[in-house]
């Protein structure tokens, strides 16, 4: 499906088709293209398919308890905020193309081999491992599933099943090996998510690159890092891309521009209010979103999406935790000021989804259950976008050879 909305989005889907061998049997030959980002509809469309309505607020609920338990375990094993960001788009992207269930939840301290089934720890714990060797911050599965199961107050050591013979940690160990695979099949083996290399979920190290290039001072550079650890859980990820992401959050942070902040770990330069917020304004009207190669629409998208997020999740938010209460230059509350805000931006450009339909989506083969056994029927392909030229080109090739195949046959049948 090809979607013209916004040049973030690649043209991707899967497609099939039948592989001639020399015995002149067929085997399915299935190829999928990496697509990195959806629309709004399209994450809709799919979470449809695999969240029934009765679970779409355990699923949110559960989502959260899973980000808790992963920046708990992400500080423990001392990996960088970019693991966790990984993890959680990995953790957000599996569900998108398999079934919700809290099964596993419930039988996470059971002997049962089933407990492993659609649990979503375990599946956290394999988006955290895959993350881990993604970002180059490797560390053994081994101790990865000790801190994870510490964590959980599992005991690693009991049986599991009616034998006994095997170990928990051991049989959790096999189920993550195979759900890695299948999450790889999931992400396409696409590591640099789309034909960019700095399409990466990086947000933090992006915007610490734009912060210095916009000589923004300290204050709002870490105001936009706290904002972008309250994102990370949130699906935003998945629709743009991480530099759109980055500028976004700066440019929430500069209209904030909060008085007073609680920093424990660096003492406030007293700067002149006055001067202060002068310069914050200039950089405010300097602001390109093409000197940063930034899509306006995509940029527009992701503060709406942050402003929305914090209007109704300001409270549980880390941000409130740094920001007093009512803003002192208003006197109003912050989430009345981040409402404001908000009617601010209320005319701005967005995605445009009309393609996006329900129709179209159903029709899209990218979107159809991916038969995770397909390499012992056939053979399965995985590309990047951008290789999708040469790809046609191919199967194009192949079609031509197939034709002269049948060609040859019904010659000799007739001879």
């Amino acid at each position: 499906m090809s979607k013209e909305s916004s040049p973030s989005h690649n043209d991707s889907g899967g497609s099939s088709s039948l592989t001639p061998t020399q015995n002149n049997h067929h085997i399915p030959s299935i190829t999928q293209i990496s697509r990195p980002f959806f629309t709004s509809r399209e994450l809709s469309y799919l979470h449809n398919q695999t969240i029934p309505t009765s679970l779409k607020l355990q699923y949110g609920s559960t989502k959260t308890q899973v980000f808790q338990f992963l920046s708990q375990a992400v500080k423990i094993l001392k990996f960088p905020i970019r693991v966790l960001a990984t993890t959680m788009n990995y953790y957000q992207r599996f569900y998108l193309f398999n079934k919700f269930d809290v099964n596993g939840v419930s039988l996470a301290n059971s002997s049962s081999p089933n407990q492993f089934d659609g649990d979503p720890y375990t599946i956290a714990i394999t988006c955290l491992f895959l993350a881990s060797k993604i970002e180059d911050c490797v560390k053994k599965l081994k101790e990865i599933q000790q801190v994870c199961n510490k964590l959980r107050d599992i005991d690693e050591t009991k049986s599991i099943g009616s034998g006994g013979g095997i170990q928990y940690i051991d049989y959790q160990r096999k189920y993550i090996l195979s759900t890695e695979f299948k999450l790889l099949q999931i992400i396409k083996f696409d590591f640099n998510y789309g034909n960019n290399p700095s399409f990466r979920i990086n947000v933090d190290d992006i915007i610490i690159q734009f912060c210095k290039q916009m000589d923004i001072n300290y204050k709002i550079s870490i105001l936009s890092w706290l904002v972008n650890c309250d994102i990370i859980q949130t699906p935003l990820s998945l629709v743009v891309p991480p530099h759109c992401i980055a500028l976004a959050i700066i440019i929430i942070s500069l209209n904030l521009n909060p008085k007073e902040m609680s920093l424990s770990h660096k003492a406030m330069a007293n700067l002149d209010k006055e001067e202060e917020t002068l310069k914050v304004k200039k950089i405010l009207d300097s602001i390109d979103c093409s000197d940063f190669n930034c899509p306006e629409v995509l940029v527009n998208e992701a503060i709406i999406y942050i402003l929305d997020y914090y209007t109704h999740q300001y409270a549980n938010s880390t941000l409130s935790k740094y920001l007093p209460e009512t803003d002192s230059k208003t006197g109003k509350n912050q989430t009345f000021k981040i409402m404001d805000l908000k009617q601010r931006f209320n005319d701005v450009e967005l995605l445009n989804e009309a393609s996006c339909t329900t129709e179209l989506n159903t029709s899209d083969e990218y979107f159809e259950n991916w038969d995770y056994n397909i390499a012992l029927k056939g053979s399965a392909r995985f590309m990047l976008g951008h290789k999708r030229r040469r790809f046609n080109t191919e199967r194009k090739q192949l079609r031509q050879q197939q034709q002269q195949q049948q060609q040859q046959q019904q010659r000799q049948q007739k001879a």
